[in-house]
């Protein structure tokens, strides 16, 4: 009688509406389509992976939830508010998958493109595939395509073989150091969610699926954030919305967040922003993150269930644990606005501190040139005239105004390193023996490194991109750096290598640091905004 007091089972209640009114269907999409599922308010719903490769997950009802095995509303088990439980994993098996080398990325509309450069590669003898991702969404009267189309080649059964294979034939690919990855078969496993006070136990095949009541919260307890990023750490986490448990792509345990666009947003923005901000950079911060949601919904986790992660891969997200009510006024007084060139939605990327000078999109990653992230000066001329190998020592030194010019440490750095470590780091990759010479190959229009050629005693090895050079160099705040060596001799290694720098983050897009300096000088956020995509007006999609 004690258990049944705790925890009632409920079969067939229609009378339980759900927050988002969601069918089993809809549920099954959030976890392995593009599809986008809207709320009764006309916003889209993303599911967010809190956490994965967990051996066993707690959450704590606050204000008691709904919970249903498989995401079927049909079967539900109502769970009383302060009420604990444990999730685990039985019997799991973990999904396969083959990975594609990425060449190319077009608009899901240029089929005769398309269809032309898939014949390119196959007449080459590669095995050829396309990948559609994005989604088509109809918004306030409007149909915003988002879908692009990958031309995948060569498969290959990890990512590492697919990734070394497109180093050997990078000056081929138009897209950098970018593969595509292809579920074969979907992990599966028996989920256990165990009741602490009673015992009860559910159990499930591949989902347990939660709906807190009256828009309460849940809290997991001692999460583990930032799982396989440098930064990461355990502590405690609430969060609004649904929640579901499923097996991830390696067998282990995963957790993720459904949640309306705005909601979302709430929790992203105070995760990217200081909330003490200047307002309209606030603002500023709320429509590129909603504009950074759309473009990357199903486009980065194609075999993961779920749409998007909670780190900087995607956008950091902390739940309502950092929820402040800046933040949310500026979400909310930006609400469902994004910005478009022309008919398409804007990639608004952004980063920390540009230095001085941003990055062009296509440089940094690949693919078309967009005409509205092509690279310029951070300041009130805009000029998009590309720094130069010869200019960018001058540029570091004497730098013009900057909009980010005030950030300290950011803005111009100055970084050592030994050449044991420098030699060490490069081993790791290429037996090139002490590394003597680190020259930039290729840089962007900003003067980011995006080719590195490094030369040891005993050869030479190239590292594209701009990205996995600061993480070889031991995490160097952005590509922006000239390097000069001190003491050995020429062809030995030096004792340091002194790297000095500008900017902290890739660069592209909008620089928030450049951003709150605008709004301090009385700039609104829309003024903000086409400056640093020029060319780009704000549209309400919903």
């Amino acid at each position: 009688m004690k258990c049944t007091a705790i925890i009632a089972l409920i079969l067939c209640l229609p009378s339980l509406a759900q927050s988002y009114d969601m069918t089993r269907r809809d549920r099954m999409n959030i976890l392995y389509s593009n599809q986008v599922v809207f709320d009764r308010r006309g916003e889209p719903l993303v599911s967010v992976r809190l956490t994965e490769s967990q051996e066993e997950i707690k959450f704590k009802t606050r204000g008691g939830a709904v919970l249903m095995p498989s995401g079927d509303s049909s079967s539900q088990v109502r769970s009383p508010a302060r009420t604990e439980w444990t999730v685990r994993l039985e019997s799991s098996q973990a999904g396969q998958t083959r990975w594609w080398l990425a060449t190319e990325r077009f608009p899901a509309h240029k089929m005769s493109t398309i269809a032309a450069r898939r014949l390119h590669w196959s007449d080459q003898g590669y095995e050829v595939k396309l990948f559609e991702a994005g989604a088509l969404i109809g918004l306030a009267g409007q149909t915003l395509d988002t879908r692009t189309i990958t031309i995948g080649i060569a498969p290959q059964k990890t990512r590492l073989a697919a990734l070394r294979m497109a180093y050997d034939i990078a000056d081929q690919l138009s897209l950098k150091d970018q593969v595509v990855a292809e579920p074969v078969t979907r992990p599966s496993g028996w989920l256990v969610a165990r009741e602490k006070r009673s015992g009860i136990e559910i159990r499930s095949k591949d989902l347990i699926w939660l709906t807190p009541n009256d828009g309460q919260t849940t809290k997991i307890i001692d999460l583990e954030w930032g799982h396989g990023t440098p930064k990461r750490g355990r502590m405690d986490r609430t969060y609004a919305g649904d929640l579901y448990f499923t097996v991830g792509q390696d067998g282990l345990l995963a957790a993720a967040n459904v949640l309306s666009a705005e909601q979302l947003l709430e929790g992203v923005v105070p995760s990217e922003l200081y909330t003490s901000a200047p307002m309209e950079a606030l603002k500023a911060q709320s429509v590129t993150a909603r504009g950074q949601l759309l473009t990357k919904v199903g486009t980065r986790h194609r075999s993961d269930p779920y749409l998007l992660c909670a780190e900087t891969h995607c956008q950091v997200y902390s739940g309502t644990t950092k929820k402040h009510p800046r933040t949310s006024r500026a979400v909310q007084d930006t609400r469902g606005q994004l910005l478009f060139h022309g008919d398409d939605l804007v990639d608004t990327t952004y980063s920390s501190t540009c230095g001085g000078h941003s990055e062009a999109f296509h440089k940094m990653w690949g693919g078309t040139p967009l005409p509205y992230s092509m690279g310029q000066l951070d300041n009130q001329t805009a000029d998009p005239t590309p720094l130069t190998e010869e200019n960018l020592a001058q540029f570091l030194e004497q730098p013009p105004p900057s909009f980010c010019g005030k950030r300290k440490g950011l803005f111009r750095w100055r970084v050592k390193r030994t050449g044991r470590e420098v030699t060490e780091a490069v081993n790791r990759i290429a037996a090139i023996g002490d590394v003597h010479t680190i020259a930039a190959v290729e840089r962007g229009h900003s003067g980011r490194a995006l080719r590195v050629k490094y030369t040891g005693t005993r050869g030479s090895h190239v590292v594209d991109g701009s990205y996995n050079n600061r993480k070889l160099l031991g995490g160097l705040r952005s590509g922006m750096w000239l390097v000069k060596r001190r003491g050995g001799t020429p062809d030995s290694a030096p004792k340091t290598w002194t790297f000095r720098g500008g900017g902290f983050g890739h660069g592209v897009g909008m620089c928030q640091h450049g951003a709150m300096d605008m709004a301090q000088r009385s700039n609104t956020f829309d003024a903000i905004l086409k400056h640093y995509y020029p060319g780009s007006t704000l549209k309400r999609a919903w």
